[in-house]
């Protein structure tokens, strides 16, 4: 039996950037899904936003995902940034140093979450 999806996502494209909605709790068994989505919307998009502000959980195998995505995009001359992290996702980003390296600079600060 397949593992139950326990996130979703949507797609909001614009002339001037894509933006990538994550909703739920993305783990291990969602990082093959996620990397996908990502590629194929750096593939299509000159600027990438990744909101995730409904986003609840993430583990060391999406932060893996997210660092690949950020590597794959500066190949492709595509800017991916990272928005509305909060709570322990915004405190696992930091931590990481990866929300130093994927963040908005117009981003909420750590303070606020």
């Amino acid at each position: 039996m397949p593992p139950e999806q326990t996130w979703h996502w949507r797609v909001d494209a614009s002339t001037r950037r894509t933006v990538l909605a994550l909703f739920g709790e993305i783990d291990m068994s969602g990082a093959n899904r996620l990397d996908g989505l990502l590629h194929d919307t750096i593939a299509q998009a000159g600027t990438v936003e990744v909101d995730l502000e409904r986003v609840t959980f993430i583990d060391s195998i999406v932060l893996s995902t997210l660092v690949n995505a950020h590597h794959h995009a500066a190949v492709m001359g595509v800017d991916l940034v990272l928005v509305n992290a909060a709570g322990q996702v915004r405190r696992v980003l930091d931590m990481t140093g990866i929300m130093q390296l994927l963040g908005s600079p117009a981003g909420p600060s750590p303070a606020a979450t």
